[in-house]
């Protein structure tokens, strides 16, 4: 099976996520089976690099064109990238291709674009969508899957239902104050949110028997803890 992976976020997880998963696809012989798609509007700030995967010379561009550029140079990865916020469903079917399933990954901080990407994997009938948050040192890993149509595991807005109504601005909004003024995250818990994530979509890729459900870790303790549902 050829899978699409589209990352929605190059911050403190998805990019360090991303990088790994470069790194494994060059390394395990099936980066043929996946083509990647990064999208994020950000632009790499001096303030990034004390824990996203950037360097000094990065600065003032734009952090998919940076982590695009790692992933073919380094990894030898097909890659493409958006250089835009996710605002509508339709940002999204545009990164798709009909003839691959969908991997979703959300590594964003905010609600309103989780909101669109539960009305994008609600919309498909075959979609994977995994979707990561932490604040300072807690947070979560969801795996939702649908097949043909059957819900075998749900999203995030299952278990955290507050999100669909959130009425906070998109990321494409907010001001460079709100920005600024974002809750911090620990580097140690960016990293432990982006191995769970790459652990949660090797399994998939790699046809390994995967867990749907949601996974609560906490960098600092050093655990995490999957949670399946079984009301579907």
């Amino acid at each position: 099976m050829k899978y699409r992976i589209v990352i929605i976020g190059c911050g403190g997880t998805g990019g360090n996520f991303m990088k790994e998963l470069g790194r494994f696809l060059y390394n395990n012989g099936v980066k043929g089976d996946c083509s990647i798609v990064l999208a994020d509007g950000d632009i790499v700030e001096k303030s990034n690099i004390t824990r996203q995967p950037f360097l000094p010379e990065d600065v003032g561009r734009k952090k998919v064109e940076v982590m695009s550029e790692i992933l073919q140079e380094a990894f030898e990865v097909s890659c493409e990238f958006y250089p835009e916020y996710i605002n509508h469903v339709s940002d999204l079917e545009k990164l798709e291709r009909d003839e691959d399933l969908t991997i979703l990954v959300g590594c964003v901080d905010n609600h309103a674009c989780r909101k669109v990407m539960h009305e994008y994997y609600q919309k498909k009938t075959t979609c994977c969508y995994i979707d990561s948050a932490n604040e300072y040192s807690c947070g979560e890993v969801v795996v939702a899957m649908k097949m043909s149509g059957m819900e075998l595991s749900p999203d995030r807005a299952h278990y955290f239902p507050e999100i669909l109504t959130d009425t906070s601005l998109p990321r494409s909004e907010e001001s460079c104050i709100v920005l600024n003024e974002s809750s911090p995250q620990h580097l140690v818990t960016n990293l432990f949110a982006s191995y769970l994530l790459l652990k949660c979509i090797v399994e998939i890729i790699t046809d390994e028997d995967w867990e749907g459900g949601i996974y609560y870790f906490d960098a600092f303790k050093g655990f995490s803890q999957h949670r399946e549902r079984t009301d579907l």
